[in-house]
């Protein structure tokens, strides 16, 4: 006996004979190297108990075998020439099927009993009685069968009050091309002689069991009248779809398809699997534009595993009825495009450790732009309006304040020139930083028990000089608010273009403030303004402006 398995433990059943994965014919035989009375026999099995099998005894040392009992699932299929149970006498050799079911799966018995209880026994000491139970020396377990999904992991216990005859057993599975074993004198091996189609195994020289028959993996029931050719490479009832050469039998399989194919292909190529190399392996798809035994039927998903499901696990193949289409990728939760290598419209940031792909914008609904994603898909920055910023558009421009849900976002500060020291307000409630004794939320009021004195200035209306690069925008003045400017309206000039004021009301030479006013057209404010002075005439030394230099005019 060979493969033994074992858990080095003090019970039996803990430890068993495994036979070898793949190998057809197996048999264990047991030298008991004496002569003993042989009652009964019970064999424990591992796992399934197999399909088809034979108990031999032998009292002359192994040079002759006799029968005691065929057992198989189909008697009339493994043993067609063997008559069906029960016995009606000691001595009769039958096939019977109560112990060759597929259930149950693990520690099924197998008993066989000399003297049968259900049979009469005039004289329990008669000859005939005493030649079935005495003079046993080499008692044989053979088991012989082919692949069919029942792994024999079979531990056979022995239970012998009296020590028995020796015992084999033959398992030639379901298939019914085998015919029922001849003896093989001399070695207690079987020999089987195939029938559809015509094959032979033969004792290997110094071998205790003989070699296996490649199996062809016919189906069982399946009727092949034509030889198998030597140069076949490819065994019968293989249906791999060209994308593999060999198979096995798997019962499990047989039942499940109603007794119709139990083969599995082995060692798919060209990224197929399945019991028929019939799918593609996880990470591609069938083409369905393509035959099932093509070589490239099975391609690579092209989908992005940061925003993937499964990490870029795509259909397999198509499937209407479970809505699946061949290479679509399933995209997480927040992700979107065919490859699900974008975020969907308000979400940002792709990342393969995202269970949902991307993160949500966090823009402010009051600084954000209504049409289309409100934040930039890599980045996250919001997308502001005219005069909010801030990277979730949560804040005003500078010189602005009042975030709100209004078309432009926020308001100027329009803090007034004379009474205001700059034009910074407060965000929230626009109040401008007032010079002393001057109040209101544009400075634009006196404190009471003060007066102001006017304002010595001179306006030049844009709109009224001349334009380089520039045209006149004239404005209706606002009914809810005062005017943010003078005039008829405004000069918009494009970027290069200049504006000349002709001067010539200055009644007298002093410091001025020239101030230009704007309203710019875009979020952020001008980058570079130049103003130039141009005089009529050389500065008089005795000027106020005697120390004015060239780069005073150059502002």
């Amino acid at each position: 006996i060979e493969n033994v398995v074992t858990t080095f433990a003090p019970r039996p059943k803990k430890a068993w004979w495994q036979s070898e994965n793949g190998v057809e014919h197996v048999s264990i035989q047991l030298d008991l190297e004496a002569e003993f009375h042989f009652t009964h026999l019970i064999m424990t099995f591992k796992t399934f108990r197999p399909a088809a099998m034979l108990v031999e005894r032998s009292a002359d040392f192994g040079r002759s075998w006799k029968v005691y009992r065929y057992f198989a699932y189909d008697c009339a299929a493994s043993f067609p020439h063997v008559p069906r149970g029960p016995p009606r006498r000691i001595d009769d050799v039958v096939c019977e099927s109560r112990y060759s079911d597929i259930e149950p799966s693990t520690e099924g018995e197998v008993i066989y009993r000399v003297l049968d209880p259900a049979i009469p026994i005039r004289d329990p000491y008669s000859p005939a009685i005493q030649s079935e139970t005495q003079r046993v020396n080499d008692p044989g377990l053979n088991l012989d069968w082919e692949q069919e999904g029942r792994n024999l992991q079979g531990r056979a216990a022995g239970k012998l009050p009296f020590p028995g005859k020796p015992s084999s057993l033959s398992c030639p599975a379901r298939a019914p091309r085998l015919r029922p074993p001849s003896t093989a004198p001399g070695a207690g091996l079987t020999t089987f002689t195939g029938a559809e189609p015509a094959q032979r195994c033969t004792a290997q020289p110094g071998h205790v069991q003989p070699r296996a028959c490649e199996p062809n993996h016919t189906q069982p029931g399946a009727k092949s009248r034509a030889q198998p050719s030597p140069t076949a490479t490819v065994p019968a009832g293989c249906d791999c779809n060209e994308h593999s050469r060999r198979c096995h039998f798997d019962m499990a399989v047989f039942l499940a398809t109603g007794n119709t194919s139990g083969a599995v292909c082995d060692g798919c190529q060209h990224n197929t699997m399945g019991r028929r190399c019939h799918l593609c392996k996880p990470f591609y798809y069938k083409d369905p534009s393509k035959d099932l035994r093509d070589p490239a039927v099975c391609q690579a998903c092209d989908c992005d595993p940061e925003g993937s499901l499964d990490g870029g696990l795509c259909d397999g193949a198509d499937d209407p009825a479970r809505g699946l289409i061949a290479g679509q990728c399933r995209c997480k939760e927040h992700v979107a495009g065919p490859r699900c290598d974008r975020c969907k419209p308000g979400f940002f940031g792709l990342s393969a450790t995202n269970p949902q792909g991307c993160q949500r914008c966090q823009c402010d609904p009051r600084g954000t732009v209504a049409e289309g994603s409100q934040c930039d898909p890599v980045s996250g920055d919001c997308f502001c309006k005219r005069l909010v910023t801030g990277h979730n558009c949560e804040q005003c421009l500078p010189e602005h304040w009042g975030l709100s849900h209004d078309l432009p976002g926020c308001r100027p500060c329009d803090c007034d020139v004379g009474g205001a020291r700059d034009n910074l307000c407060a965000v929230e409630t626009g109040q401008c930083r007032c010079r002393s004794h001057v109040v209101g939320r544009q400075c634009s009021q006196v404190e009471p028990g003060f007066y102001r004195i006017n304002l010595d200035h001179y306006t030049y209306e844009a709109e009224d000089a001349q334009l380089h690069q520039g045209s006149v925008v004239e404005r209706e003045p606002p009914t809810d608010r005062p005017a943010s400017w003078t005039g008829a309206g405004f000069a918009r000039m494009l970027e290069g273009g200049w504006v000349e004021f002709h001067v010539r009301d200055v009644p007298f030479s002093t410091e001025y403030d020239v101030i230009i006013r704007y309203e710019p057209q875009h979020p952020e404010p001008w980058q570079e303004v130049r103003v130039r002075v141009l005089r009529p005439s050389p500065i008089s030394a005795s000027s106020p402006c005697g120390n004015t230099i060239p780069a005073d005019d150059q502002l």
